[in-house]
């Protein structure tokens, strides 16, 4: 028969496996929540990194209808034409690209080429940071002479609102097909040279009362919306000679 020392000391043996099980169990509550968060971690910069690829591939379009013409910094066509139309423009603006790409090839080639109109743009970065950071660079682009190709660029990667189309790294990227000097580019926007500049066009476009993107002035006209390109041939055609 077993000695009550000999009862003890099993029971005490019986303990302490006992408690080294639930110590186990709750390093297992701390440990397996740990090592998914770390696992949930590394999926996560992995898309992000997967992502950041994405981002930066470029698209470089063809900017032979600008410079098919006459050009002088944000101004299009003859100089002396006698219409004067004003675009006010965000580059995250997705109707503002539509635009671009649907109807102003029409107006390039029958209003800016036949020296019926000069064009200009301006900005309206109202949409986000990143339509404020696009600005900047196309005002750095147009420092080096390539306004009109660097826009042109900056439509045909837009991707979506704030989103990284235009972070600093991709703006420098469309700078280099583009065919900037990537360096003094990249000295441009990171020392925020026209950051003033921008937010200047933007509050003189509110004191005119643009709202909205893409908005229009004819000879001096109150800014206008149009919903069909037909609103503005016809704002054109009025002002012709």
């Amino acid at each position: 028969m077993r000695t009550e020392k000999e009862r003890l000391s099993r029971r005490a043996q019986r303990k302490l496996e006992t408690e080294r099980r639930a110590r186990q169990r709750r390093l297992l509550f701390i440990i397996v929540p740990v090592v998914l968060a770390v696992i949930a971690a590394g999926i996560g910069i992995w898309l992000s990194q997967r992502s950041a690829e994405q981002v930066a591939a470029v698209q470089m379009p063809d900017v032979s209808k600008y410079t098919s013409v006459p050009h002088d910094g944000r101004m299009l066509g003859d100089p002396n034409a006698p219409v004067h139309v004003i675009e006010w423009g965000d580059y995250q603006c997705p109707a503002c690209r539509s635009f671009e790409q649907r109807f102003f090839p029409t107006i390039l080639e029958q209003y800016i080429a036949t020296g019926k109109v000069r064009w200009e743009f301006r900005d309206f970065a109202f949409i986000g940071p990143e339509s404020t950071r696009a600005a900047e660079a196309a005002y750095c682009a147009l420092d080096q002479g390539k306004f009109w190709e660097f826009h042109a660029a900056l439509y045909a990667n837009q991707t979506g609102e704030n989103v990284g189309s235009f972070s600093d790294r991709r703006l420098e990227e469309i700078a280099r097909v583009v065919g900037l000097d990537v360096d003094a580019f990249r000295s441009c926007l990171r020392d925020g040279t026209h950051k003033d500049d921008v937010q200047q066009m933007v509050r003189e476009a509110q004191s005119l009362g643009v709202r909205a993107t893409p908005s229009f002035s004819v000879n001096g006209s109150a800014p206008f919306t149009i919903s069909s390109l037909a609103d503005l041939t016809s704002r054109i055609e009025e002002a012709l000679p």
